[in-house]
């Protein structure tokens, strides 16, 4: 994908106070945006196949040679959303690599495309499939902690879910604590998350500069998931790995309650479930 501005005229109209507040320098930071697909039948000489063609070509180039972008996800439309939307998962070390990679932009396509007219013919095949609007849904901190990632190549697009939780503030947690919190999420991610088979890679997306945070409400935490079929999705059973991690019913109850008072009730938002186009993928 193409960005027409670079993600320093975002970062102008935030407060940097928020930088030492909330962010963990270990943590990534990861960018979600939206891009729009020009109809079919309004583009001179296009095709399905000629799109997925440059989509790929892009992404085959492109990818190795953005070295400071850790991975990406692009998410076509499926079961959410406007079916000419795309949203894009960017993962960075960093604020500042994420902004190097967007102004090296074009040098970058130059090494990928070393004859110009090569170059300018692909971009002119590439670009008329984009309407050239994006929208800027979120920057959110990767809870490096708790990241499981693909463990082989997928030959077929996968399922990827959006799903939006919210902390409850520590202070309205019975003999809850910060520490604590952090253990009891990490228990559940080291028992159930990262053994679950069916959840091909997972990524626990908090709070950064997106959003509203804290009151009520809470703090937002947005699990991106991955399935091989919409099936494993749908009919996710995770029961037999909590019964595993706690063989013991009483501590299993104990744990669960605890783990369930740091949630705001389990009141959760879908955000999306979409085609993960696995040969774009970083």
């Amino acid at each position: 994908m193409y960005f027409k501005k670079p993600l320093c005229l975002l970062l102008c109209t935030m407060v940097i106070g928020q930088l030492q507040a909330q962010y963990n320098p270990d943590n990534h930071v990861v960018t979600l945006s939206k891009y729009y697909l020009e109809p079919m039948s309004s583009i001179d000489n296009g095709s399905a196949e000629e799109r997925k063609e440059v989509m790929e070509e892009n992404a085959k180039k492109m990818n190795p040679l953005q070295t400071k972008l850790i991975s990406s996800m692009t998410l076509w439309h499926n079961w959410t959303g406007k079916s000419n939307e795309v949203l894009e998962i960017h993962e960075w070390a960093s604020l500042t690599d994420a902004d190097a990679t967007i102004i090296e932009s074009q040098d970058t396509r130059k090494k990928a495309w070393r004859k110009d007219e090569d170059r300018e013919e692909f971009m002119s095949n590439f670009n008329k499939y984009w309407t050239g609007k994006h929208t800027d849904v979120g920057l959110m901190e990767l809870n490096m902690d708790m990241v499981k990632r693909v463990s082989r190549p997928y030959k077929d697009n996968t399922i990827v879910t959006l799903t939006k939780y919210y902390l409850k503030p520590i202070s309205k947690v019975e003999d809850g604590s910060a520490d604590d919190r952090k253990e009891v999420l990490q228990a559940w991610f080291d028992n159930v998350v990262k053994k679950n088979d069916k959840l091909l890679s997972h990524m626990m997306l908090m709070h950064y500069w997106t959003g509203s945070m804290g009151g009520s409400g809470g703090r937002p935490v947005i699990m991106v998931n991955e399935y091989a079929t919409m099936e494993d999705a749908i009919n996710e059973d995770i029961s037999e790995l909590v019964e595993k991690a706690w063989p013991d019913e009483e501590e299993r109850k104990a744990f669960l309650k605890k783990h369930s008072a740091y949630w705001s009730n389990y009141v959760h938002e879908d955000l999306a479930i979409r085609w993960n186009l696995v040969k774009l993928q970083k």
